[in-house]
């Protein structure tokens, strides 16, 4: 007579399978979410580094632009650079060429960039109409609404110095030319988290007075 072997699995068995079957989902699980997080974080960084390169890149192309307008009146002498830690306004020669207001049109304009509770902003004006130094009126432009904090620094060479330093403050009836370098510093802040954006430095060529 032939034995038939009628032997499953047991109980204790199929409670093992199920559990190590269970065990490899949540692996499979926790492998899967931590994938798309580093793809999210990764697609975030490089959000956030095109967006501080094209800040840094506009800052830098209108502080380079900066040009050495020196009003020189009877009652009134004063540089057109007012550089405070928070905020630096002056008369730049980058304009956009495309641009359709009259700030554009005369070849120069004043810009004065600073950051408020909306973001960071430019202001700008037409620099010989205009009362440059008023911080309102102006055309106002929005550029980053994530920019919590800008900083500058102003870079100061003196005739008798071999060596330069930085200052806090470029105070235009103390000085008859514009800065050598600016040094400008911000601090954005996405999702309840705020980045630190390394410092920059931008040249400036033009130091000869262009009086009124």
């Amino acid at each position: 007579m032939r034995l038939q072997n009628n032997r499953g699995f047991t109980l204790l068995e199929l409670l093992i399978a199920i559990t190590l079957s269970i065990l490899i989902l949540v692996v499979l699980g926790a492998a899967m979410r931590l994938g798309y997080r580093s793809q999210a974080k990764g697609t975030e960084r490089g959000e956030l580094t095109q967006k501080v390169r094209i800040l840094e890149d506009r800052i830098a192309w209108l502080i380079r632009g900066a040009y050495p307008y020196y009003l020189n009146k009877p009652d009134e002498k004063k540089i057109f650079f007012d550089g405070r830690s928070d905020r630096a306004g002056f008369v730049t020669s980058s304009i956009d060429t495309h641009g359709t207001g009259p700030e554009d049109f005369a070849g120069l304009k004043w810009v004065s960039i600073f950051v408020d509770s909306e973001g960071l902003k430019i202001r700008e004006k037409v620099f010989f109409l205009e009362d440059v130094f008023d911080n309102d009126k102006g055309k106002v432009y929005l550029l980053d609404p994530e920019v919590k904090k800008i900083e500058f620094e102003f870079f100061e060479i003196k005739e008798d110095e071999k060596q330069g330093s930085w200052l806090s403050e470029w105070i235009p009836g103390d000085k008859e030319t514009i800065p050598t370098a600016v040094k400008v510093k911000m601090i954005l802040e996405r999702n309840g988290q705020k980045f630190e954006i390394p410092e920059m430095i931008v040249m400036i060529s033009v130091q000869r007075k262009v009086k009124a």
